[in-house]
């Protein structure tokens, strides 16, 4: 798909599409923010968790923008403190929380449209992984060409097109559709960066 048309159809996606779009964006990194809780002990780790799952839950049962309030500030309370850890895992699992509450804020600020903007903060959040492991020394010119050809960039991309065409033809977000947006978003358990539980 040509970058024109994905953008054009990602615009496109409104209500409970774009929630979808943007929760799926949040499931795909929930490995990152999973393995820096496991690491540190992490006291926020399940309410967080909940905080996804019930995302989901919510848009299934059609739920009162009271609810997402609800997860919003459960979330706001568990948010990781950047400035109480000193380690880059604690960076990706912070992005994780950043993409919730916009999943979360599209039910309650209709007006905005997010998906957009949180499509290339999931993209950024790639190449920042990727500056951070290989591109130490690196001029500018050499980044942008670790970029083109990285394995994580271009599954990144076919990700959020073959997310975009899904919801494109789906009409309503019953468990059917949501299981199978989780499942494609999970990709057995990999996320956007490459990090998976299994490998430890």
């Amino acid at each position: 798909m040509k970058a024109n048309q994905f953008q054009r159809h990602l615009a496109q996606l409104k209500g409970w599409r774009e929630t979808a779009f943007i929760l799926a964006l949040a499931e795909r990194a929930y490995p990152n923010f999973a393995l820096f809780s496991q690491v540190v002990d992490f006291p926020g780790a399940n309410a967080v968790a909940t905080c996804l799952e019930q995302g989901w839950g919510a848009l299934v049962e059609h739920a009162e923008e009271d609810r997402y309030i609800e997860l919003l500030e459960q979330l706001e309370e568990n948010v990781p403190n950047l400035e109480n850890y000193d380690m880059y895992g604690a960076a990706t699992a912070v992005s994780f929380c950043e993409i919730l509450e916009q999943a979360l804020l599209s039910q309650v600020n209709t007006e905005k449209r997010r998906a957009s903007d949180t499509a290339q903060n999931a993209f950024e959040s790639v190449m920042d992984f990727l500056e951070t492991t290989e591109g130490e020394g690196l001029s500018e010119d050499e980044l942008v060409k670790l970029f083109d050809q990285s394995p994580l960039i271009k599954r990144e991309k076919a990700f959020q097109e073959e997310l975009v065409e899904r919801l494109r033809k789906e009409s309503v977000p019953d468990e059917h559709v949501v299981t199978g947006l989780r499942v494609l978003a999970s990709d057995e358990g990999v996320s956007n960066i490459g990090i998976s539980l299994d490998e430890e």
